[in-house]
Order: structure tokens, then C-alpha cells, then sequence
């Protein structure tokens, strides 16, 4: 008997993501904003959480520290972001974005927000709650796994 792949959530995820990631990176193209997707996931990290260290970074998005730390030297020598000495530990870092990390924060996020919304209106509001509440579930399940 084949395996179908569409019975595998984990298959389903990975692809839906990739399909997303491929499709984000189109709309940056398309409004000539000049930053990769993952480099703007990070500053819009950044840009709501204010001042955090680069463990929190990695924890909060699930990223390796050496992944994190290329993102990062990305992002500030594009000067979208600053890292400063922590005055409490100096081994240390405290992350927050620049004023242009600012304006480029404001030029993308009512594009990349907007084009997110076009697809849960597409879904439906009631299957738009329900899938976010399935995507929780299995988030729990797996950070459970990895923090045994």
C-alpha cells in the first residue's frame, strides 16, 4: 500500500511553512524590502520584545544559539539592530532594533500582517480558531518532548 504524505502532519506542516516562507519572500520582492524572511522574523522579535538577551531570543523562537547569532550579525551590519553590553553581566548582550530597524519593521508589517489575514479570511474565521488551536496543541506537544 502507498503512503499518502497528506496523512502526515509533520509532512504538512513542513510544507505549508515552506509554502508560506517562499511565498512571504515573493511579497518582500515585490515591495522592494531588501531584508530576507528570516532576518525579519528576528526583528520583529526584536521590535516587541525590547531588550532581550540572545537566549531568550532562542528560546522564545525555537532557534539554535549559533542561528541566532548569524541572524543577528546580519541584522546589525545592515544597522537594523544594536547589541549592547548588559551593565548587570557583560557576557551579556542586550538586543533592540535601530531607527532603521524601525522603518523597516513599519514598511513590513502591514504587508506581511495584511497578506497573513488574506489567508485566515480565506480559511473562515471558525476554521482560522480551530486550526490555531490544533497548531498550539501540537507546539505544546512538542516543546513538552524537547524540554523532558
Amino acid at each position: 500500500m502507498k503512503s499518502d504524505l497528506n496523512d502526515n502532519v509533520a509532512y504538512l506542516l513542513n510544507s505549508t511553512t515552506n509554502a508560506l516562507n517562499t511565498y512571504m519572500q515573493r511579497v518582500l520582492l515585490e515591495n522592494e524590502i531588501d531584508v530576507p524572511l528570516e532576518q525579519l522574523k528576528l526583528l520583529m522579535f526584536l521590535s516587541f520584545h525590547p531588550g532581550v538577551n540572545q537566549q531568550v531570543v532562542c528560546d522564545e523562537m525555537n532557534k539554535t544559539k549559533p542561528g541566532i547569532s548569524r541572524l543577528m550579525d546580519s541584522l546589525e551590519q545592515k544597522g537594523l539592530i544594536e547589541r549592547r553590553e548588559d551593565p548587570l553581566d557583560r557576557r551579556n548582550k542586550i538586543n533592540s532594533i535601530t531607527d532603521l530597524g524601525h522603518q523597516t519593521k513599519a514598511k513590513f508589517y502591514p504587508i506581511g500582517i495584511g497578506n497573513l489575514r488574506n489567508i485566515e479570511n480565506e480559511l473562515g474565521a471558525e476554521t482560522s480558531a480551530e486550526f490555531k488551536k490544533h497548531l498550539i496543541a501540537i507546539k505544546e506537544i512538542i516543546l513538552n518532548k524537547l524540554n523532558k
